[in-house]
Parts: C-alpha cells; structure tokens; sequence
C-alpha cells in the first residue's frame, strides 16, 4: 500500500487521543490539579454532565493564565469554565480527516494549533492534534 493509499485510509479514530476532561462545573484549581496528573496531554476537555463537550482547555494558555494578572487564589476559584474556549472545534468521529484539517485551518490563527474535540453520538471521544493531521499530507 502507498502513502497516498494509507493516508486516504486513515479515520479520525486512527489519529484520536484520549484527553481528560474536567466537568464544566469545577473550578480553575480541579482543572489544574487534572493538568498536572496528564502532562502527556496539550488539552483538557470541558464536558456537561451528560458527557457532552461544552469548552477546551488548551494546557499552555491555560498555564499562561494562572501565572498571569491575578493571584493564585483568585484564579483557583474561577470556574474552569470561565477560561475555556466555550467554541471549540467539535467534529463526529466519522469526519473525513482532510476536511477537519482545512476546518482547523479555517479557524482563528490563535487557535489553529488548538485541538479538536471527537465525539462519537454527540459524547467526547477523544482529541485529534492539528499536527497529526498535517502529518496525512502528500
């Protein structure tokens, strides 16, 4: 099989991560707490109580902004939520890869490099990285 075959065979599932994910409820420190136990991960995914994906935290922003303008109380007690991309890039797991990739380069430049939120049935699935995706190009 070529390059060109493996790579039009490939499915979002065949590129998805796990991703943790902290409910929309919690506050900054939850979420922070969560970051540190999976320093593997660029993201956690802010979910409802139904397991549906509401917001995206993207690790380093999300660093950034506790070692920003307010103090670490302050910013313990925020709701998660407060700071999370409450529009993130959410696409079903059947999703033609090309086509999340030219969506993901359609977004904001700031958010371009964010990761993409895979649900299966409207439930989160995991995540896919933009670089994962760039890596089926020709």
């Amino acid at each position: 099989m070529t390059t060109t075959a493996t790579s039009a065979a490939l499915k979002l599932a065949d590129l998805m991560r796990p991703a943790p994910v902290v409910y929309d409820h919690r506050t900054c420190r939850q979420a922070l707490r969560l970051m540190f136990e999976h320093p593997e991960s660029k993201c956690l995914v802010l979910c409802n109580a139904a397991d549906e994906p509401v917001g995206l935290l993207m690790s380093e922003n999300f660093l950034l902004q506790a070692t920003g303008r307010f103090g670490m109380d302050t910013f313990y007690r925020e709701p998660a939520m407060k700071l999370a991309h409450n529009n993130p890039l959410i696409v079903d797991i059947a999703a033609d890869p090309h086509a999340v990739l030219a969506t993901a380069m359609d977004r904001h430049p700031k958010q371009q490099n964010d990761c993409i939120i895979v649900t299966d049935h409207g439930k989160l699935a995991g995540v896919v990285y933009v670089s994962d995706l760039h890596a089926l190009r020709p």
